[in-house]
């Protein structure tokens, strides 16, 4: 599963906001609410490893997410792109039926004002073919509310 577009900052300023918790945590809400099982770091660095647990509406627990962050250099080897992959893995609730969980952010400069988000996960196991459709409509949620969000980044350091 794949997406990609424009958002209207710099290449450095998408990049601080993919390693910014507080935007983690808006991208679903208010659907599925993002809780930590202890403080978050202001800011997600490579080698991170957090808990999170997730509910439904911020009510019903749907299960746990393990976020494992692993920063590189850009993968298609565009000049200046780098990329943040979350090898992390549901820990428990439906997704944990899935063997495998990859998702990768790849942001690459376009202009000194703009960037393109590429935003990819890749599942795996027997069951993950009754997980794409409700994947890809969180998919197209998420990159909604990335859209949305990312009108405000410029101004400010994005947090939210």
């Amino acid at each position: 599963m794949r997406t990609q577009f424009a958002v209207p900052c710099s290449a450095e300023t998408a990049w601080a906001a993919v390693h910014a918790p507080a935007v983690a945590a808006r991208l679903y809400a208010p659907l599925i609410v993002m809780r930590p099982e202890s403080d978050l770091p202001d800011r997600f660095d490579s080698g991170d490893r957090v808990r999170v647990r997730l509910r439904l509406w911020g009510r019903l627990p749907i299960g746990a997410q393990l976020i494992s962050i692993e920063d590189s250099g850009a993968e298609d080897g565009s000049a200046g792109g780098r990329t943040m992959h979350d090898v992390g893995r549901p820990l428990s609730g439906p997704l944990a039926l899935l063997s495998g969980w990859h998702h990768r952010i790849t942001i690459l400069p376009v202009t000194a004002r703009g960037a393109i988000w590429r935003d990819e996960l890749s599942v795996s196991g027997t069951v993950a073919p009754l997980f794409w459709p409700v994947l890809a409509v969180m998919w197209q949620w998420r990159r909604i509310r990335l859209e949305r969000l990312a009108r405000s980044w410029e101004a400010r350091q994005p947090t939210a």
